[in-house]
């Protein structure tokens, strides 16, 4: 058994589409302890953290993969309730609109501002007990935008999808920067490596070079 699939043994993923915008929150845990981790949790909260109770989970970190409000509006209510450092890239401070996403009629009860515990760059690593995940920053969805990389898995948020790309008319988009961010930083990962992205199913690395319109690879 090679090192990535001993990882894979350990950890086990499940995903919470939300209901408005289909955004992927995932909770990772470990399944010879009770340790996990949340990443984007936003609108499905209250499913997420009924999982955590009822599995008996202590949450160790919350991982954000950018500032957008479908993709952070649960990280309040998670940090609260779990007492779990939020974990995010300082370059999407700028979009984080508390006022304009305090008046959005679907955030979650009690959504407030939240300050970032652990300051993420690029290549750097978090450990979850004797694991280590990899910090990827891709910035083009969003200037901080980041990627978590356990082994052969990667939570991509919204840079990489299954035949698509996050979208770049937003503040802090920029198309050229998130070409750049997957042809050189994601397309340069392992092919077999799983794509766990922000929104949609999952997909391989070997796929979106072959087959995702918007990013081809080099040839």
């Amino acid at each position: 058994m090679t090192p990535a699939e001993a990882l894979r043994e350990k950890l086990a993923v499940a995903v919470f589409p939300d209901d408005l915008f289909g955004e992927n929150c995932y909770l990772i845990r470990r399944r010879d302890t009770t340790a996990a981790l949340a990443v984007d949790p936003g609108l499905q909260v209250d499913r997420v953290l009924e999982r955590v109770r009822q599995d008996g989970l202590t949450v160790e970190r919350i991982l954000v993969t950018h500032g957008h409000i479908d993709h952070v509006s649960g990280v309040p209510q998670v940090h609260r309730e779990t007492g779990a450092p939020i974990a995010m890239h300082p370059d999407d401070l700028a979009i984080l609109d508390w006022e304009r996403f305090g008046q959005m009629p679907f955030v979650p009860t009690g959504f407030a501002p939240f300050s970032i515990n652990t300051t993420l760059a690029h290549d750097t690593a978090l450990s979850f007990q004797d694991v280590s995940i990899r910090v990827l920053h891709t910035p083009g969805h969003t200037q901080g935008s980041v990627c978590f990389l356990f082994g052969l898995d990667c939570f991509a948020g919204d840079t990489l999808f299954q035949r698509g790309i996050g979208r770049t008319d937003l503040p802090g988009g920029d198309t050229q920067k998130i070409i750049f961010s997957i042809r050189n930083v994601l397309y340069c990962l392992p092919p077999k490596t799983v794509v766990y992205p922000g929104h949609g199913p999952s997909t391989t690395i070997e796929e979106e070079m072959l087959l995702n319109p918007f990013v081809p690879a080099d040839r």
